[in-house]
């Protein structure tokens, strides 16, 4: 079975791990709830940096044809 984890897109540390893309982002979602923001101020970021998903093989299927 495949496992996929989301990264940081510089540090490459683990911020959380699942069986599926989708177990990934429902399990990120709990963990980080997004802020309901007023109208006119910019979105606060959730994670300390920009994540990616990729799978056990380091691959970011994003990006794979």
């Amino acid at each position: 079975m495949t496992m996929y984890k989301a990264v940081g897109w510089h540090s490459q540390n683990e911020y959380m791990v699942g069986n599926s893309l989708a177990d990934v982002m429902r399990k990120l979602q709990k963990e980080y709830p997004s802020r309901r923001t007023q109208r006119g101020f910019g979105v606060q970021q959730l994670y300390a940096e920009p994540l990616r998903i990729i799978d056990e093989t380091g691959k970011d299927k994003q990006y794979l044809p």
